[in-house]
């Protein structure tokens, strides 16, 4: 019924229109085109791991909806810590020669944001953007300084930043060089599955990206410029307008329950929700303190300020917050957990608003607003609010299916056996036939020490035990490696090793078992556990 009712809003006009794109980089649909391309191109990043789309899906409000959300240690470092941020997981680190290097937080596991990921959805409504505000309108060329726009552009500056960020999508050094060589040279959407009509047809016209920059900017150069032109031109259409809210206040009775009428009412009056987030909107765009966290631990925008989110598809976010610390809307944990954003609107404030930090938010239970009633507003934001083109992913939301949150992670199985740090693999990089540039990072013991890296056609399931060590495989053949590092770092060494292009490999599993020299560990050797991999 939701999906009817988002298709017939079509016709009755939109109460949110789409903002104006800046008059230096007007909206085209071959621009469009492009930047859909390259919002969901995992080669954009710097390891084929990561698109844009990896932290912003449209189905999940336009945020992160992987089920392993990355955690970060926050302003203590430590995880597992009243602190700790959930973000959104990115690659491991990895040096400008594309050996992985150990992070001070992550060690050789994949990093996380120290935020959570803000929506992308409307976000061509915001002045500002990113929770601190740090993506300005004032557009200016990475590669010459030249300002290419004036005021209006925050997506073209957000879209930019991820891109050379060594712990969003790129690597130590990168440079934007690096980007549009890699660009002009890939096989446009290669990683990608289920491709989208219109992407599909643009394949059969356009075979490389730079006839595809030619079709939207007139000829074949590929620059940074052009790339948050198209990216934001894209994201300048996915615009959440089509809600039942929307239907409602366009003059359809009917087109909310009678639950979300009442949530809808209290919204508006008792609770006060208006202030921060009008209407059609449901943001004022503005950034406010509403004590997660002490502003010494994050400043935001200053003073422990963040950016109000717009409400639209909120009920699609499996976690809520720049903390990501509050459960879906709708969970049950909204009604005891005092990071929730029920408990949060309803006392005034989180945990560091009653350490003296300020808080913006009015206190409802002080003014007899039950918190029952506030469970009901936000069972309006969760069900009225959504667009259910996004939800269901149809134009203009519909995507391709990303490799990295579609082809299963490698099976990990059988025994270890630690010393100084127990030994894994670092299979981050995604091994798709073909791949020229792939690599197997090898981590454990100590700087110096030996390593063998065990590789079979078979595991053995359940394991072996020969002279007290676990072996999980059948053994084909040995690697060796001397393992590297600084002092008090784990060994470490990345293997490159291009992969075929044979298609026939997708069917036969490989298996991995790394041992290394550990004085540390039973009998001065260490083993990791098995590991199953495919080509494909």
């Amino acid at each position: 019924m939701r999906v009817l009712v988002a298709l017939m809003a079509t016709t009755v006009g939109a109460v949110c229109q789409v903002e104006k794109a800046p008059p230096e980089n007007s909206v085209t649909p071959t621009k469009v085109l492009l930047g859909k391309m390259l919002f969901w191109e995992e080669q954009l990043s710097g390891d084929d791991s990561m698109a844009c789309g990896s932290c912003h899906q449209p189905e999940h409000g336009g945020a992160d909806g992987r089920s392993t959300i990355g955690l970060h240690p926050g302003f203590d470092g430590l995880l597992h810590t009243a602190d700790d941020v959930r973000g959104s997981h990115s690659v491991v680190r990895q040096a400008i020669n594309g050996e992985f290097t150990m992070s001070s937080d992550f060690g050789f596991r994949p990093q996380a944001t120290r935020r959570s990921s803000p929506s992308v959805l409307g976000a061509g409504h915001h002045r500002r953007l990113n929770w601190d505000g740090s993506a300005g309108d004032s557009f200016v060329d990475p590669e010459t300084g030249v300002r290419r726009i004036q005021s209006g552009g925050a997506l073209e500056v957000q879209a930019l930043a991820p891109l050379l960020n060594p712990v969003e999508m790129g690597y130590e050094g990168r440079t934007w060089q690096d980007v549009t060589t890699k660009l002009a040279a890939a096989p446009p959407m290669r990683l990608a599955r289920n491709l989208t009509p219109d992407i599909q047809a643009a394949l059969q016209q356009f075979g490389n990206y730079p006839a595809l920059f030619a079709n939207a900017f007139g000829d074949p150069q590929i620059t940074a410029t052009r790339i948050a032109f198209a990216l934001a031109s894209y994201e300048r259409t996915l615009d959440p307008n089509q809600t039942a809210w929307d239907l409602y206040v366009a003059g359809d009775p009917t087109a909310m329950t009678p639950l979300e009428v009442i949530g809808w009412n209290l919204f508006r009056d008792q609770g006060q929700c208006l202030t921060c987030h009008t209407t059609p909107l449901f943001s004022d765009d503005r950034f406010h303190a509403v004590g997660l966290r002490p502003a010494s631990e994050d400043p935001g925008h200053g003073a422990g300020a963040f950016k109000t989110p717009s409400l639209r598809n909120a009920g699609l976010r499996p976690r809520l917050f720049h903390t990501g610390n509050s459960e879906r809307l709708g969970h049950p944990s909204q009604f005891w957990e005092g990071q929730s954003v029920l408990n949060v609107h309803w006392l005034g404030g989180g945990p560091a608003a009653s350490v003296g930090a300020n808080s913006n938010l009015p206190d409802l239970s002080a003014v007899g607003v039950t918190q029952n009633e506030v469970a009901l507003m936000f069972e309006f934001v969760r069900t009225a609010l959504v667009d259910q083109r996004a939800k269901h992913r149809l134009p203009p939301f519909d995507h391709p299916d990303l490799r990295g949150l579609t082809e299963p992670v490698p099976r990990l199985f059988g025994p270890s056996l630690p010393g100084y740090v127990e030994p894994f693999l670092i299979d981050w990089v995604p091994s798709y036939p073909g791949n020229a540039d792939f690599k197997l990072g090898l981590v454990g013991g100590q700087p110096g020490a030996v390593a063998l890296l065990a590789i079979g056609f078979a595991s053995l399931e359940p394991h072996a035990t020969i002279n007290g060590l676990p072996w999980n495989l059948n053994v084909l053949t040995w690697m060796p490696f001397q393992l590297v590092g600084a002092p008090g770092e784990p060994g470490h060494v990345t293997w490159f090793v291009p992969l075929p292009s044979d298609p026939a490999f997708a069917t036969v599993p490989l298996y991995y078992q790394m041992f290394c020299t550990d004085p540390l560990a039973p009998g001065g050797i260490a083993a990791s556990q098995g590991s199953e991999f495919f080509i494909r």
